[in-house]
């Protein structure tokens, strides 16, 4: 995240956090090409808020937009919290866990 990130998407309380999940598990559970129209209607949120969230998930990729522009998918940052080495991190060894 760069230092402009960083000034344009404040987590003041608890729920920017639940806003910005919300249209995370919205996109999931419709799939690609949901519109932010779309995320409007499904999402008790205004859209100026669905847009301002919709505009920092793409900067940071954990949304894209699809081909045809007009709606959006899950990022590869949303993947790699499923599976780090996608993003060519290796995860630590678990110390809990008796190696092999």
């Amino acid at each position: 995240m760069t230092a402009t990130d960083q000034t344009q998407f404040h987590a003041r309380q608890p729920s920017a956090f639940d806003h910005a999940f919300a249209v995370l598990e919205a996109v999931a559970q419709h799939g690609p090409g949901l519109t932010a129209r779309e995320l409007t209607a499904l999402l008790p949120l205004s859209r100026a808020t669905i847009f301002r969230i919709v505009k920092h998930l793409v900067a940071e990729e954990y949304l894209v937009r699809t081909t045809d522009l007009r709606g959006f998918a899950l990022g590869t940052r949303v993947l790699a919290l499923a599976d780090p080495s996608l993003l060519g991190h290796e995860r630590r060894p678990d110390a809990s866990r008796p190696g092999p």
